[in-house]
């Protein structure tokens, strides 16, 4: 079973944007690279906000037939393997057949909030991306706090998100088309204008805890617009022993949800002990693309043995990014010809990296 991606969103978005009228807007406090930006508003609810520049992207496809548990399991799993950072702040939304997933460093995250007095432990962290309006499907670029995003939607879930300092040329625009898997009939060769836009209320994506309830997903201004409507209909319909009545229910509900959530560790710790082995076997069976330490292999084996050296590395999503460097000047036909006779490696180019003793080259790997 897999968590529904969307459950009722359409008319939960209208009931939201119905009651949000009662409230004011929200405070965003914009995390950037050189430094916070504060609202200006006394009221309304509080957000940080991670500058799009600031995380990592990535989509990490769902367990098939898992319960949802083990699809949040498997989740928490991908987020220790795919985090660079000693503590990692993450944010998720999940879609039919995949989770896009944020990833951004929580100790830098923490020591700006403390700068400006914000407590995040009692603030929703969510990165730039989710409180900007969502498309459907298709590709897009968009402007952000700090340079300009590549989305690619499907089917109203983020597939594919890349960020550049400034607006990309016509190459990159195409190697992210491809990278997100569109088809080629589809890729779009024209670089779009890229887009401005407006803030939302709420973040769009629908993030939850599998193991317990987590106040900082709760939208305080739409509990309390929904408070003062019902007070409002019960002082107007069913008056005083109506409320006494919902007063006494409310407290039963909090105690049973009390006494579940003290059950649930210990019931969650003997599950997981089952689940664990088996959900890490089908995560590496879902890694459609080669092992990065097979594929650092396969290129070394190519390398000149005359001091010629790899200075930089980056593989995201079957595109790998590499700079080849040494004393002399390189030739970039042989790294183009001798990458391409490895079986599995495609669209090898290669360009100068600030001279001739350096190479940048781009290619694209088959999956497994």
């Amino acid at each position: 079973m897999r968590p529904d991606p969307h459950p009722g969103r359409a008319s939960l978005q209208q009931l939201t944007a119905a009651l949000s009228r009662l409230a004011p807007p929200p405070r965003l406090y914009l995390h950037k690279s050189d430094g916070v930006e504060e609202p200006t508003g006394r009221r309304g609810r509080r957000y940080w906000v991670v500058s799009r520049r600031l995380c990592r992207f990535f989509q990490v496809p769902l367990l098939p037939d898992a319960t949802a548990s083990r699809q949040f399991d498997a989740l928490a799993l991908q987020v220790k393997r795919l985090s660079p950072f000693a503590e990692t702040g993450s944010h998720h939304d999940f879609g039919l057949e995949f989770a896009s997933l944020w990833l951004w460093d929580q100790q830098a995250v923490r020591q700006e909030a403390e700068t400006v007095g914000v407590n995040v432990a009692q603030t929703p962290v969510v990165p730039e991306t989710v409180l900007l309006p969502a498309d459907t499907d298709g590709v897009r670029l968009v402007r952000t706090l700090e340079g300009i995003e590549a989305q690619c939607w499907r089917n109203g879930s983020l597939a594919a998100s890349r960020w550049w300092p400034s607006l990309p040329d016509a190459r990159a625009w195409m190697l992210f088309q491809r990278g997100a898997s569109i088809l080629p009939e589809r890729i779009a060769p024209a670089l779009p204008a890229a887009v401005r836009l407006d803030w939302l209320d709420r973040p769009w994506t629908r993030s939850r805890r599998a193991s317990a309830f987590d106040i900082g997903q709760v939208d305080l201004r739409l509990v309390a617009a929904v408070v003062g409507a019902m007070m409002l209909i019960a002082y107007g319909y069913l008056g005083a022993e109506w409320l006494r009545l919902a007063w006494a229910t409310s407290a039963l509900t909090r105690q049973a949800v009390a006494a579940s959530a003290a059950g649930k560790p210990a019931r969650h710790a003997r599950v997981s002990a089952f689940e664990n082995e088996a959900a890490i076997r089908a995560l590496q069976d879902l890694d459609r693309y080669p092992g990065e330490l097979a594929l650092f292999a396969r290129v070394t084996e190519i390398l000149p043995k005359n001091e010629t050296h790899l200075a930089e590395w980056t593989w995201e999503h079957g595109q790998l990014e590499m700079t080849v460097a040494a004393d002399h000047p390189l030739d970039a036909l042989y790294f183009v010809r001798s990458l391409e006779k490895i079986d599995g490696f495609r669209n090898v180019a290669a360009e100068r990296a600030g001279g001739d003793n350096s190479l940048r080259i781009r290619l694209s790997v088959d999956p497994k």
